[in-house]
């Protein structure tokens, strides 16, 4: 398949499904505040349903290299960390502000945006590649972060850091699009079979997963106020820009195959994931930042995303 058709086919379905929400919101046909509803149904019932039915009926041999597992945690993290260090002491931010700062640099949409660039780029047999990623950037990032909004919060101001980092990690392994997919590979592993009524059930639901998604995205976007930062730019610069070039050298340097490689680049690629935003809404803090963010990477990445299509086929 030539350059073009590869790129049309990762983000014209994309834009026009986002394009369709922010209609939507300007005719006023759905208000912005549905995004939330939307949101909720696609992240606690849709995807997990998706990741559970994909991991559950998947081959071992399928399954990514360690090598995946921590060159993605070690772009993921890397990032996070020069973020915060530049919020901290570059921006001097309080600790809560470099926090969600971090986040926004680092957290990447790929329940949203990554599963369907993936499946458009490289196939359906790389799926298991983005629901690892969505995994490991599900239990590393919100839990530093909100153990770190925690520590700044007077109400939690007594308990202990060891406390508030595992209170953070038990949160997330509750959210259903993290248990769903390590639930799915137990069975995986347990060798036992999804009877064909099961499969059809997950598919069903699973299969809105990504519609409902862009749309609850495009919805979001409408009532969002563009409102220009330093700290905004540094954000979408380090998501769209220093991620996918740090997910490239990890690949290089742990010796993963092209496949690999390209996956997590894609990963890096994307645009800040909309749950920053509800951090931001919940204490009260960079609420105008992160959703520039949001913004910004959203329709940056059509054009980092596309470029590095280019430059890895």
């Amino acid at each position: 398949m030539t350059l073009l058709p590869v790129i049309l086919n990762a983000f014209v379905p994309i834009a026009f499904v986002i394009l369709l929400g922010v209609l939507a919101g300007r005719t006023g046909m759905m208000k912005p505040s549905a995004s939330v509803v939307l949101s909720a149904l696609v992240l606690d019932f849709c995807l997990p349903a998706e990741l559970f039915n994909s991991m559950a009926t998947i081959s071992l041999k399928d399954l990514p290299p360690w090598s995946f597992f921590g060159g993605t945690a070690i772009g993921l993290l890397g990032i996070f960390a020069l973020a915060f260090a530049v919020s901290i002491w570059g921006f001097r931010s309080k600790l809560n502000v470099g926090a969600l700062q971090a986040l926004n640099a680092s957290f990447p949409n790929i329940a949203f945006i990554g599963i369907p660039i993936v499946i458009a780029v490289i196939g359906k047999a790389a799926v298991p590649y983005a629901v690892v990623a969505i995994v490991i950037s599900s239990l590393l990032l919100p839990p530093i972060a909100l153990t770190l909004l925690a520590a700044s919060s007077p109400a939690e101001a007594q308990h202990k850091g060891a406390v508030l980092v595992l209170s953070s990690l038990w949160g997330s392994l509750k959210q259903s699009v993290v248990w769903a997919p390590i639930l799915g590979v137990v069975f995986a592993f347990a060798h036992i079979p999804l009877p064909p009524y099961a499969q059809a059930s997950f598919t069903l639901i699973g299969a809105a997963t990504t519609g409902l998604a862009l749309f609850a995205l495009g919805l979001l976007l409408t009532g969002q106020a563009l409102k220009l930062s330093a700290a905004a730019t540094s954000n979408v610069l380090f998501k769209t820009i220093a991620q996918p070039a740090l997910m490239w050298v990890i690949g290089l340097a742990f010796g993963m195959t092209a496949e690999h490689t390209r996956v997590m680049v894609l990963c890096g690629a994307l645009p800040t994931a909309p749950m920053t935003a509800m951090f931001a809404i919940k204490y009260d803090v960079y609420k105008d930042e992160s959703d520039a963010t949001i913004l910004l990477s959203t329709v940056l990445s059509l054009v980092t995303v596309g470029a590095i299509i280019a430059m890895t086929m």
